[in-house]
Parts: structure tokens; C-alpha cells; sequence
């Protein structure tokens, strides 16, 4: 049962075959025996989330059904403010940070009738004051249930973790660059980085204002759509949320008339040669199955650096109370105070350039998908991390991060296969700005053809 995808989860539960307290009930179980291990979970709210679920079981008795995500329990990244329990941001100086009241996805998911089991792992501050182990967090190196002597990615490693090991259906995490579809490749589950804007933020930890997204990681891009369609959506209390009709649900069957490119990457130079040959046995799936993909070149833009310097300076505003306050010497990450210092450095005529750049970009991926309906690539290019691997050392290459994100464009990461070490390799699927239903119907096409996504991690199986 606790494997299961939340659209089979949401049958039962709706269909009262399955009391969403038993189901809640079965996840704190899981969360004892597997946390202390995987170290997935920041807080764990088991008495709160037996009183939503009790309420979900009296709701769906009287008829009162809220949605597919009613009586379902999930988890949050802990940089979204929930009332009741603490929002640590992942670091030592908020460890006893509260909040009274709910970041507008909680509040969301509340109104969809889902449970919330507890707030997730993080790197500290999101990593935006950069850091090169997994330990850079409050509860330290979150663990792969693949391997665990590998971390999970970031920096929603405890989303990775806790929806990878079946503690918890879906989790809700957030992606300023990489930081949905990295974990999800790493840890073999399906996430979903919507078009920035399509969720609200209100409630979230600022990292940098116009990078920022939060979006959904479960175990198939059905159950992403899910979570997605009850998150997303205008909101006046977030000034960048995007008035943008979420449009019509993702429809597999249209795969086949799709115009699909793919990225040819060079692993002799970076990444490890396993994924490449991961990545080419998913594209020749998706060619027997009748879909044709033809080689495309990115355009020649500084993608990366104008992302790098964006980055910087919001970061530079967004932290620097506590740079101000002598409080980013508290962070596990040592090179943080350096980090902060060049941040505070960078100057507004650089800002501004790097701005300028982006719109060239933007405009140049808006023809790109003028013409193509999506775009697929490894989503990262190595597997998993050593959980006490100093990574700053790798050449850690993630082949559409910097475009993706600095365009503002949706992202779905799904489970392709495994490499020869026996960790999962993740298949990017990058869509035009708004296109959210053709990566997902790209995806659900492909988990229709394969079964990877159906594949359990050898920590404590379950039934």
C-alpha cells in the first residue's frame, strides 16, 4: 500500500476502501523506522497530521469530498511557514523560528483536504550562500534510500529522501536552480519545476525573487499534475505570481504529435558516461514507441553567468540581516561569510547587464519553442553524490539548470534507468513558458512504456 501513487491512494481513500487515518497512521510508522537513518524530516507533526486525517475520514463519510488530494499525506520543505510548528529554513540560526500562520501552498493543500506529516530537510538557506557537502543542513546529510552512503541532492534533500523511501505519497519542495529535478533524478521520483510564477511563494523563504519556484515531487508525473493543479494559481499576495489560466490537464496521447528535440552531450569531458547511455536507451524507447526526436543546439547565450550574477545579487538583499547581525557565522557552511561578502559586492551596472542578457535569452528560448514543443536531456549528468563527498571538487553539471531557470521556464525530471552503480538517472523534460501539461503529457507517455518509476529503492521494502 504505501508505494502506491497517490492517483491509486486518492481511489481508495475517496472510495473509503482505505481510511486516510490508517494511511497517515502507516506513514508515521514508516517515518520511526526509516528516518533516523535518511534523516529526511526537519519536524515531524504526528498529532496534528491524526487530527487532519480524522477530520479528512468525517469529511469524505458526510460526502464531502475536496479534491484527489483529500485524506492524502504529504511533507514540506521547511523554508514554507506553517503554523504550529517550526520553519528552521534548514539552518542553525531559525532552529526556533515559527510562524503564525501558513505559506499559501500549505494553505492550498489544507483547502484540497491533504495531511500534512511533517516539514522536510534542506540545505541551509537554500544553499544560496553556497555549500560542498551534504552536511551543509540543520539535521545534516540527508541519505538516498538507493545507497545510503550517497546524499539525496539539493537542496530539497529531504523531499528526495522522504518520497523516494514511501515515508510520505508526495512533498512539496523548491527550486531556484535545480533544486526539484536534481533530487528527483538523484533519488529516482518524479518532480515537477512549474513556469515561474504559476505558485505562489507567499509564505517562503526568499532566496532570489526572480528565480524562485516551488513545485511538487512524487512517484510519477500523474501524481506531480495532482499536486500542481491545487498549488498553482494567481495570487495577490505575491507580487510575482503570474494571472495565467493553468490551461487544459496533461493528455499522453498527444506524445506522438509532438515535436521533440533532445540535447547531445559530450560525457568525455564531464558527468559520468553511464547516464549518457541511460539517456540514449530512453530515447530509443520513446522512438519504438513511435515518437520521433531530432538533435537540438541550445542557443549560444551566457546562460550560466547571467543566472550566477542574478543569483548573486538577490541573494546579497535577501540575507543580509544576518550578515548584518554577525548570525551567518552560525551556519555549518564556513565559506558562507565569504559568500555573503562577494554577494554584497556585486554592482548594480553588473545587475543590470546581466538583466538585459536575460531578456536575450528569454526571447531566444521563446523561438527555440516556437518551434519545438519540448526539449529532453539527462536532467543531471552524474548519479547520486557521495553523502560525505566534498563536491565541490566535481564537475557537477546539471545541462539545462541554468537555462530553465534563469528563463523561468517548467521542468519534469522522471526515472530512466539506472546506471552500472545501481543509482537512478533522471530524464529532463524542458517546456515553453506556461507548457507545463506538454512535459507532463510527455512524461506520463513515457511512464506508460517503461516501469522505472515503479522501481523500489532496497531500504525496508514494503507492501
Amino acid at each position: 500500500m504505501i508505494f502506491k501513487p497517490v492517483t491509486e491512494l486518492s481511489r481508495l481513500v475517496r472510495d473509503r476502501r482505505l481510511k486516510s487515518v490508517d494511511l497517515t497512521r502507516a506513514c508515521l510508522d514508516r517515518i520511526g523506522k526509516l528516518d533516523p537513518t535518511l534523516h529526511a524530516f526537519a519536524t515531524v507533526m504526528a498529532e496534528p497530521a491524526l487530527e487532519e486525517a480524522r477530520r479528512a475520514d468525517r469529511d469524505l463519510a458526510a460526502g464531502k469530498v475536496r479534491g484527489p488530494l483529500h485524506g492524502i499525506p504529504y511533507g514540506a520543505k521547511d523554508l514554507l511557514a506553517t503554523r504550529g510548528a517550526p520553519t528552521t529554513w534548514g539552518a542553525r540560526p531559525f532552529q526556533n523560528q515559527t510562524f503564525g500562520h501558513d505559506a499559501a501552498v500549505i494553505r492550498r493543500l489544507r483547502e484540497a483536504g491533504a495531511v500534512l506529516l511533517g516539514k522536510l530537510a534542506m540545505i541551509e538557506m537554500a544553499g544560496g550562500l553556497g555549500y560542498s557537502t551534504g552536511a551543509a543542513s540543520l539535521t545534516g546529510a540527508a541519505r538516498n534510500p538507493w545507497d545510503t552512503s550517497r546524499w539525496t541532492c539539493g537542496s530539497s534533500s529531504g523531499s528526495g529522501a522522504a518520497v523516494s523511501s514511501a515515508m510520505v505519497p508526495f512533498a512539496i519542495g523548491s527550486e531556484t536552480w535545480g533544486s526539484i529535478v536534481c533530487p528527483s533524478a538523484f533519488c529516482g521520483i518524479s518532480g515537477l519545476r512549474p513556469t515561474f510564477g504559476r505558485v505562489s511563494r507567499q509564505g517562503a523563504m526568499a532566496l532570489s525573487w526572480s528565480l524562485d519556484k516551488i513545485g511538487p515531487m512524487a512517484r510519477s508525473a500523474r501524481d506531480c499534475e495532482l499536486v500542481y493543479r491545487a498549488i498553482a494559481g494567481h495570487d495577490p499576495d505575491d507580487p510575482f505570481s503570474a494571472d495565467e489560466p493553468k490551461g487544459p490537464e496533461s493528455d499522453p496521447a498527444s506524445a506522438p504529435r509532438m515535436k521533440i528535440g533532445f540535447l547531445r552531450l559530450d560525457f568525455s569531458k564531464a558527468g559520468n558516461p553511464e547516464v549518457g547511455r541511460t539517456f540514449h536507451h530512453a530515447l530509443v524507447d520513446l522512438g519504438r514507441a513511435g515518437l520521433h526526436c531530432e538533435e537540438v543546439t541550445l542557443p549560444d547565450l551566457p546562460f550560466a553567468a547571467a543566472t550566477i550574477a542574478i543569483l548573486s545579487g538577490e541573494v546579497g538583499t535577501a540575507f543580509e540581516e544576518i550578515e548584518r547581525d554577525g548570525r551567518v557565522r552560525d551556519l555549518v557552511t564556513r565559506d558562507a561569510v565569504v559568500s555573503m561578502v562577494a554577494a554584497r559586492a556585486m554592482r548594480a551596472s553588473d545587475f543590470v547587464k546581466a538583466q538585459r542578457v536575460r531578456t536575450l535569452c528569454m526571447r531566444a528560448m521563446a523561438d527555440l519553442f516556437a518551434t519545438w514543443d519540448v526539449l529532453l536531456y539527462p536532467t543531471e549528468m552524474h548519479t547520486a553524490f557521495g553523502a560525505e563527498e566534498d563536491f565541490s571538487k566535481v564537475s557537477w553539471s546539471d545541462p539545462a539548470g541554468a537555462v530553465g531557470n534563469l528563463c523561468g521556464l517548467p521542468a519534469l525530471s522522471v526515472p530512466c534507468g539506472f546506471a552500472d552503480d545501481g543509482l537512478p538517472v533522471g530524464l529532463g523534460i524542458l517546456a515553453g513558458a506556461y507548457d507545463e501539461a506538454k512535459a507532463l503529457s510527455l512524461g506520463r507517455f513515457y511512464q506508460r512504456i517503461t516501469d522505472w518509476h515503479e522501481q523500489r529503492p532496497p531500504i525496508a521494502p514494503a507492501a
